[in-house]
């Protein structure tokens, strides 16, 4: 039997990897994510895909960080379901916060790197910076 390859990852798809490792809690392995991506998308992807994605990578290695410092099921832990939901929901919207300024810093960086090297081969920041062109659009219609 033939092993079909696994889709392209699309924008959406990153998207959803990276929404399962912000709410992610527990221990994290490669093998957990691809198994609950798998689950969640129906999709089996390799390791190898997801670190070849930088979004993907750089969150995992930040909750594998995060997660680093937290020991689950502690002793302090409130007894009423919806208090345990909203202090739950409220870590993800701060590890997903972090992670996002994370990126948001790569990317910097890497604006900058690329201005620097424009700059070297004679590409102006006003170049860089000018309005790009409007497509054109087909307005063939049936009667003109």
């Amino acid at each position: 039997m033939k092993k079909t390859r696994a889709p392209d990852l699309t924008e959406e798809r990153i998207k959803e990897v990276v929404d399962i490792l912000d709410g992610w809690t527990g221990k994290l392995t490669w093998d957990a994510l691809l198994d609950a991506v798998e689950k969640s998308i129906g999709i089996r992807y390799s390791r190898f895909t997801f670190s070849e994605y930088p979004e993907i990578a750089n969150a995992f290695s930040f909750k594998k960080d995060a997660l680093r410092g937290t020991k689950p099921g502690g002793r302090g832990e409130p007894r009423d379901e919806r208090v345990r939901a909203a202090l739950e929901q409220k870590q993800r919207y701060k590890d997903k916060a972090e992670r996002l300024e994370q990126e948001n810093q790569l990317l910097l960086e890497q604006f900058v790197t690329w201005a620097t090297n424009a700059e070297r081969k004679g590409v102006t920041m006003a170049m860089l910076n000018a309005p790009l062109p409007k497509p054109k659009r087909d307005r063939t219609g049936g009667d003109e």
